[in-house]
């Protein structure tokens, strides 16, 4: 917890209220309740430093230190994501997501008091206090793979007279000591929906999870069944939450596999297809070309002293392409280079066509549907066609 004189603590309140009313006009935040979590759990109690992208490209750095309070106070109540951790390679592994994310899911996922909730992902420990503010200490466990950010979020908790049970776990097998709950809420991304969390979930209570491929994701939200079966359909929401980190779901760029593709020669040809296209109208073609491309990873790669290319990758054949990227008319002819059994650019192309003829379906439109057995289909049921997610 971060002490605050008089002066800045009465503007840390006016900055937190000012952020309420921005996400209440948005409309992502209409619940009393829920309004009120938000008014008793202020998000710079969770945030004693963190990072921002900057407009140059770098990182602006942010603390509670004494002689930049103000601007650290200010920052944390943008309504963006703010950077808490890097690995030892500088890649981004926790964040506190932006409020109007945070308040997204808490009014998605249904939670009401009664309810018992298990969330994946603790990070700075803000989300599981503003479960535990709405439904009691006792009803929430949250779970972390991360020892240090479960201390830290204990001594956040405490400090604010809040216990939920804290638990060092990997996500992906959920915590099946407090199981069944009402709900599950996972503040990072996955390929599938672990079968471990259809087990802890009672019959009729839901899921709330980003499901996200090689492109982009988005929120879904599933009913489980009694026989550990579950339906439910992708939400309008776009998120940004990164990657479980798990065993069971690696989830990155291979090194040696970007390298590969920015590196070796492969077969050259013109294509239209820019990887702006994937960024376009809200990433609404990425989420249906990762349906597409299953088991395949993009990112961008920047060569030293060289161009940056946009690489989609497949770890499980070798497969790769890369696209310099390059600014201009993003329908402009440029250069795809392929290697590999699987010439992933050609796909991506007959996904784009394929998608275009669909009458370019957004993500709201598709339903996400988990049998019994563990299959987990996604349909585009105005067209009658289906996608398996992967193992």
């Amino acid at each position: 917890m971060t002490d605050l004189d008089h002066r800045l603590q009465q503007l840390a309140d006016e900055l937190n209220q000012a952020l309420i009313r921005q996400l209440a006009d948005k409309g992502v935040l209409t619940t009393p309740a829920w309004r009120a979590a938000f008014e008793e759990t202020p998000r710079h109690l969770f945030v004693p430093r963190f990072t921002l992208p900057d407009n140059l490209g770098g990182q602006s750095h942010y603390a509670a230190d004494p002689e930049r309070q103000e601007d650290w106070l200010r920052a944390v109540y943008h309504d963006e994501a703010l950077l808490t951790d890097f690995d030892e390679q500088g890649v981004l592994v926790s964040s506190c997501s932006a409020p109007t994310v945070v308040a997204t899911m808490l009014e998605q996922s249904g939670a009401t008091e009664g309810d018992s909730v298990l969330e994946i992902g603790t990070g700075t420990g803000w989300t599981a206090a503003l479960l535990s503010h709405r439904l009691g200490s006792e009803s929430v466990t949250s779970v972390d793979v991360n020892p240090a950010y479960v201390d830290q979020a204990r001594e956040r908790l405490d400090a604010l007279g809040l216990a939920p049970r804290l638990a060092v776990a990997d996500g992906y097998g959920g915590y099946p000591e407090r199981a069944p709950y009402d709900r599950i809420i996972a503040t990072a991304s996955l390929r599938k929906v672990p079968p471990a969390w259809l087990a802890q979930t009672r019959p009729g209570g839901t899921i709330l999870t980003d499901i996200r491929g090689a492109f982009a994701g988005n929120l879904a939200r599933l009913t489980v069944g009694s026989d550990q079966s579950a339906r439910g359909q992708f939400l309008p929401t776009k998120l940004n939450f990164m990657p479980l980190r798990s065993p069971d779901q690696p989830f990155r760029l291979l090194p040696e596999l970007s390298s590969r593709a920015v590196h070796e020669a492969g077969k050259s040809r013109t294509t239209r297809l820019a990887p702006g296209a994937l960024r376009e109208r809200g990433r609404v073609f990425a989420f249906f070309a990762q349906l597409a491309m299953p088991g395949t990873e993009s990112g961008h790669v920047k060569v030293t002293d060289g161009p940056i290319y946009f690489c989609v990758t497949d770890p499980g054949t070798g497969a790769w392409a890369r696209v310099e990227v390059t600014p201009g008319d993003p329908a402009a002819d440029r250069q795809v280079t392929q290697g590999g059994d699987r010439q992933l650019w050609d796909e991506l192309e007959a996904a784009h066509e394929q998608w275009l003829r669909l009458g370019q379906p957004r993500p709201e439109d598709f339903t996400i549907l988990i049998r019994p057995g563990g299959e987990q289909v996604v349909a585009l049921p105005a067209s009658d066609t289906r996608w398996s997610l992967p193992l």
